[in-house]
């Protein structure tokens, strides 16, 4: 989670500026809005849950996300000429090995479920959580993560997808729950079938 990107997002999304005005935005030495350290991020991710509507969060969380690059000819190559459900298959087998799970569900949405345990908790990915002790934040701040993964399943799928809820994760159940993002997809750009439910 990026605050100066956050700050950007709201503006973009029209959220009137008497509301963005009460949030608190760390700064750089320079002065400009920083980036924030993960203490600043979960304190900004109480203030959104306060000041903003749920849809509105989900609105600027889902253009959240690290690591948001565009996939080189090659990468893309293994998804040519396949429907979205072979896709998912592909996603499945090539992440499996870091427990990350994709379905299509029987009401057309797309749940993405992401995390690994250690011993009996489920564990965050998020590398900001290393730094800190104890981390506990809200589900806001985890929108950031459905954010990333909103980006690159719409390249591998071939679809447009709106966040409809970033669902759980280990970070604000206390390790009891993984991380679990739900799409609605709202534009299929390679045809074939996508309410076809898959199960675990």
């Amino acid at each position: 989670m990026n605050i100066s990107e956050v700050k950007r997002t709201m503006h973009k999304k029209g959220i009137p500026k008497e509301v963005t005005e009460q949030f608190v935005y760390p700064k750089t030495a320079g002065g400009r809005i920083a980036v924030g350290t993960p203490e600043e991020k979960f304190a900004f991710a109480r203030l959104m849950d306060k000041l903003l509507s749920k849809e509105q969060i989900l609105t600027v969380m889902e253009e959240q996300g690290c690591n948001k690059y565009e996939h080189t000819a090659e990468s893309m190559s293994k998804f040519q000429g396949k429907t979205i459900q072979e896709r998912v298959e592909i996603i499945n087998a090539q992440w499996q090995e870091h427990e990350l799970y994709c379905k299509l569900d029987s009401d057309g949405t797309l749940s993405v479920l992401w995390g690994y345990k250690d011993k009996d908790k489920y564990v965050c990915i998020c590398p900001c959580l290393k730094k800190m002790a104890k981390p506990a934040a809200s589900i806001t701040y985890c929108g950031c993560c459905s954010g990333h993964i909103k980006h690159h399943f719409e390249q591998d799928l071939g679809v447009k997808l709106r966040l409809l809820e970033t669902v759980s994760s280990p970070l604000s159940s206390g390790g009891e729950k993984q991380c679990e993002h739900r799409y609605e997809i709202i534009r299929n750009a390679i045809g074939g079938d996508f309410t076809h439910a898959g199960s675990k």
